[in-house]
């Protein structure tokens, strides 16, 4: 888990294997949760876990600053939404308490850490379908797997997917 209490905690920031930055402040700029979290979401779950920084802006040397996010519990609770329906993702697997409010210079950011998912289950996948949803996280990036990849993990839980590839 990152440790973001200061400015220079910002700066020094860089993603990685284990952290996501986002600026999360949507249309009106007081904030709103990014459809892009539900990868990184996925990819933590399925990799090493990690925490994801919303209200960070990303500069052009891929270091971040501080933009904040004025409705911090309008984010917060559009990310409870999307992780109790399974149309967005099928497990929930972030504690209350693993997702806070940090405020730094006047402004707020959120700081969800993800759990690294139990083998018994994985995979943690997006949209309803694990064949198409399911992501790893390689360095900085959310990479969706493959369908015969997918396929064993579930078939490893006891799972059967009828795509022929079990």
């Amino acid at each position: 888990m990152v440790s973001i209490v200061t400015l220079d905690d910002i700066a020094k920031l860089r993603e990685s294997s284990e952290v996501e930055c986002k600026l999360a402040q949507g249309r009106d700029g007081k904030g709103q949760l990014p459809d892009d979290i539900w990868e990184s979401y996925s990819a933590f779950a399925n990799t090493e876990g990690g925490d994801i920084l919303l209200g960070l802006k990303e500069l052009e040397d891929e270091s971040y600053q501080l933009a904040g996010i004025e409705n911090t519990e309008k984010v917060i609770d559009e990310l409870w939404q999307g992780l109790n329906n399974k149309t967005v993702t099928n497990a929930n697997l972030i504690p209350k308490n693993w997702i806070k409010v940090v405020t730094i210079a006047g402004k707020n950011i959120i700081h969800i850490l993800v759990p690294k998912a139990a083998p018994s289950q994985k995979p943690i996948y997006i949209k309803s379908d694990p064949l198409k949803g399911t992501y790893v996280r390689l360095g900085s990036a959310d990479m969706q797997q493959d369908a015969i990849t997918v396929s064993r993990l579930l078939a490893e839980q006891g799972q059967i997917i009828d795509a022929g590839l079990v």
